[in-house]
């Protein structure tokens, strides 16, 4: 039950009112972000509530029964207060939000709680930011027990799994980046990628860029590979292919427009993905310098002396920025075995019956 003060009640009742809603976010590293959709800012409480005129609010979803409120928020970034860089970086995501209306005009007459809870996952898309509010009965949603999976449901290194990390992890400095600050190199590092790499003998400045090989790959139509260790034309490495059936088994069309990059100078190789695993594919690396400091990502693909990311980083990685990495995990038991020597807290089920086995119809022996 909702309690009113007396002066508020009273406004709420009359025939013109000066209502808005304020909207007091709590980021997941502690900074408070207030909005409003009044077209002025709003002090509540010695909060200043910012103008937000670039947003807008779904209806409340509310039922009787204990479904989780939902309510969906969706706007430009055009507020200071919401950039980019943050949204990416996961500082939005699940953070504890509280919705309520207030006298714009009297503001300390008090405010009325319409919604309490956290954002759900926020997405980002074309510089517009979607949010979800998800009320208090969210906590009750949560799964309390496990369901079967032939890949281990443990994290590496956490108490169920029980690896020491020590000496899984390494640290480096970048000492290449990117354009796209998706794709970090870094010359020391020297563990073992996937096998198979040819080495580049020539790139074109041309419109789509075709790489020419020193011999022969032999590769289905569709196949991934990876670009590393070009000198000159940098911006190359790092770069996915894939297999094109019109070019012969020399070549690779690169599917971006090299014609503005500078030419290469030496090196690179094409190194098929899919097969063996580099030793850091699936692995964590953590920034312990520059703007990114403190912040995850988890690595695509690994060769030797280059990583790829699942994302690109939310603030611009620099040469020199330092890290650590944890060696990459697929979750299946032989890897747990080989890399890990961990069988004994595998978390999976390697080799239980799957749905194939439960639906499969009865045979007749001879």
């Amino acid at each position: 039950m909702r309690t009113i003060g007396a002066t508020l009640a009273a406004h709420i009742g009359s025939e013109v009112t000066t209502l808005a809603t304020c909207w007091k976010i709590t980021l997941t590293n502690a900074t408070v972000k207030a909005f409003t959709d009044h077209d002025s800012n709003v002090i509540v409480g010695g909060v200043t509530y910012l103008a937000a005129s670039a947003y807008t609010a779904s209806d409340v979803d509310t039922a009787g029964e204990l479904n989780v409120d939902n309510l969906e928020v969706a706007g430009f970034i055009s507020s200071p207060s919401i950039t980019k860089a943050d949204l990416l970086a996961g500082l939005w995501d699940y953070a504890a939000i509280e919705m309520f209306l207030v006298n714009w005009a009297a503001p300390t007459t008090g405010t009325i709680i319409q919604r309490s809870g956290v954002l759900g996952e926020v997405t980002l898309d074309r510089g517009q930011f979607k949010a979800e509010l998800r009320g208090l009965m969210q906590a009750y949603t949560a799964t309390l027990c496990e369901l079967t999976s032939p890949p281990c449901r443990a994290n590496l290194g956490d108490s169920r799994c029980g690896v020491a990390l020590g000496p899984f992890t390494v640290t480096g400095a970048v000492t290449a980046i990117s354009a796209d600050n998706l794709t970090l190199g870094d010359t020391s590092r020297t563990e073992a990628g996937p096998t198979g790499g040819i080495a580049i003998s020539g790139i074109t400045q041309a419109n789509p860029g075709v790489v020419t090989l020193a011999s022969t790959i032999d590769l289905a139509v569709g196949s991934a590979v990876t670009v590393s260790g070009v000198v000159g034309m940098v911006q190359v490495n790092g770069t996915t292919l894939f297999r094109n059936p019109n070019l012969g088994k020399t070549t690779f069309e690169l599917g971006v427009d090299t014609s503005a990059y500078p030419a290469r100078t030496s090196g690179g190789t094409v190194t098929p993905l899919g097969g063996d695993s580099g030793y850091f594919d699936r692995g964590v690396i953590t920034f312990t310098s520059g703007p990114n400091t403190g912040l995850s990502q988890e690595v695509k693909s690994y060769v030797t002396g280059q990583l790829t990311l699942i994302l690109p980083m939310p603030y611009t990685v620099a040469v020199g920025n330092t890290y650590s990495l944890i060696a990459g995990c697929d979750k299946s038991f032989p890897t747990c075995r080989d890399r890990f020597d961990n069988v004994v807290n595998f978390r999976g089920e390697p080799y239980l019956p799957g749905l194939d086995k439960m639906v499969q119809v009865g045979r007749k022996s001879v």
